[in-house]
């Protein structure tokens, strides 16, 4: 067995993998507090959203796949919400603008996130929104330490820009020329008042009462074209996820608007792959970055053909079904047209519960802080996401009120015979179904035990002739990916942009194992046995 950068934490009674350790104590909380995996998972969200507030935060997006023990029934949990009612092509075009702009009140939807939280409770949860809410309102009130890679955050270059083109967002955070030391408080007062009313009122007010007015009113006067009735109208969708057969388990991915399309269709190509091998010839283990190039881009080609609102995906039944994966691996991708790419700087975590109910959940405000715009009154700051929409009249693309944007949130679930076996999640937006492919290749394929998988080296290619490759791997795929006409980007040997795994694997019937990836702040906390 490979050395772990970290060691491999184990648990029989649930654990709990985020992007900060303070949100994956909270989880674990809720977990010793008697509550089940939702219980965990909204806790644990709700935490992550004032500890990594330029990650994901109230005024952002959820997406998910929950595993019910007991039925053995997965389902999708669409947080994401919409695009204003007004947000026509025309409206864009006589502001001026030939595409959306990447910041401010004209990058935003609605955001889903506070709904998706309070919706799952009452489907799975058996503890309260007030409850799940409290370790976040102590986080907001009493400030959260800052760590390494935030303070990398506050002093480059990118929150630099932010500070200077919203003072509103450096009210709250501080001048871009603060001076900030490790452990410094990040309190968030006005967060926490909107945490205690939420605590108190439930989503409703969020999205109907004291806080929708309050976003509203801020929002509109910063030129946002969300409306109240934008704001009331939305809900949660709850729908089947993708399946796709792979290593003899089912791998459940969340469906369109979702990119969670792409990693079946990888995994599924690997499958078909598998299957056609020589059985004679032994298989060598790793990646085999010449295939993988090549099952990549037609990955991204279906994802860019169906990955948009539910009500405007038109993708088939049996798309994921073996025959239809075997005709996309007889044919070579055309060139793709990627979306806009983002930071990649979404969080997430998973859960899973004594009796083996399951989560995977990624929330996001898209780029760092999002859309820029803070409503003073509630200390929420909106998301981008509308931004990868197209001023044009793209069938998947093209800006239309009322519909839900392209999300690069790409949870996913494995199902075996024993139940769940896995749950995933990684931040990283066009990064995120590459570098799951390529860990549950590990993991899967080859029998590396989940931390070693996720600490081995990654590539990532967004588009064009550039694949971003980690120092440590082996010298073989730079050779390779320049044999097929790639261009080699050294991203050293721990890049962020290759996503903060966290992960949770059933090893036996009774002993779960975390990998939490070291390129990001990912943390694993056991419940016990105590």
């Amino acid at each position: 067995m490979a050395f772990a950068h970290r060691p491999m934490v184990m648990s029989e009674t649930g654990m709990v993998v985020s992007g900060h350790h303070r949100a994956s104590e909270a989880g674990a909380r809720m977990l010793r507090d008697g509550g089940n995996a939702m219980d965990s998972a909204v806790a644990a969200a709700a935490a992550l959203a004032v500890a990594v507030p330029h990650m994901n935060g109230l005024g952002g997006d959820a997406i998910a796949l929950h595993f019910n023990a007991g039925s053995g029934v997965v389902t999708a949990i669409n947080g994401s919400g919409r695009a204003p009612s007004a947000a026509t092509i025309e409206k864009y075009r006589d502001l001026g603008h030939r595409d959306i702009p990447t910041r401010g009140p004209l990058s935003m939807s609605v955001p889903g996130v506070v709904q998706a939280w309070e919706d799952c409770l009452k489907r799975w949860g058996t503890k309260t929104l007030a409850q799940c809410l409290a370790p976040a309102i102590e986080l907001a009130e009493i400030g959260v330490p800052i760590d390494a890679s935030q303070l990398a955050f506050f002093e480059g270059p990118v929150y630099g820009e932010l500070a200077a083109e919203f003072p509103r967002l450096a009210g709250i955070f501080g001048a871009a020329d603060t001076p900030r030391h490790l452990g410094d408080k990040m309190v968030q007062s006005q967060l926490a008042r909107t945490l205690r009313l939420l605590s108190k009122e439930g989503s409703a007010s969020f999205y109907e009462g004291a806080i929708a007015d309050a976003l509203h009113t801020d929002l509109e006067a910063a030129g946002s074209l969300i409306s109240k009735s934008d704001l009331a109208a939305h809900d949660t969708l709850f729908t089947s996820p993708l399946k796709v057969s792979f290593r003899g388990r089912d791998v459940y991915t969340a469906p369109p608007n979702s990119q969670g399309i792409a990693l079946s269709v990888l995994l599924g190509l690997d499958e078909i792959a598998e299957e056609q091998r020589d059985m004679t010839t032994p298989m060598k283990p790793g990646l085999d970055v010449s295939w993988y190039m090549q099952a990549k881009n037609i990955a991204f080609k279906y994802r860019d053909q169906y990955a948009a609102d539910p009500a405007r995906s038109r993708l088939p039944s049996d798309f994921l079904d073996r025959n239809s994966l075997a005709r996309l691996a007889r044919f070579e991708a055309a060139t793709v047209t990627e979306s806009q790419s983002g930071g990649g700087d979404t969080s997430t975590l998973v859960v899973v519960d004594a009796d083996g109910n399951s989560v995977s959940w990624v929330q996001s405000l898209f780029e760092e802080f999002g859309s820029g715009v803070v409503s003073p009154q509630t200390g929420v700051i909106l998301h981008n996401r509308l931004y990868l929409e197209q001023l044009n009249e793209d069938p998947n693309r093209g800006l239309l009120p009322g519909m839900r944007p392209f999300h690069t949130l790409c949870p996913a679930l494995v199902v075996g015979k024993q139940g769940c076996e896995m749950t995933i999640a990684t931040p990283g937006d066009h990064g995120q179904p590459q570098t799951l492919y390529q860990v549950l290749r590990h993991v899967l394929g080859d029998g590396v035990p989940i931390q070693d998988a996720i600490e081995r080296p990654r590539l990532r290619h967004d588009v064009g002739e550039i694949v971003m490759v980690e120092d440590r791997a082996e010298k073989e795929w730079s050779v390779r990916l320049g044999n097929s006409g790639y261009s080699i980007k050294d991203v050293g040997s721990w890049s962020r942009l290759m996503g903060g795994v966290n992960a949770i694997h059933r090893l036996t019937d009774t002993v779960w194992a975390a990998g939490a990836d070291p390129r990001r702040s990912c943390y694993a906390v056991s419940t016990g046995p105590m």
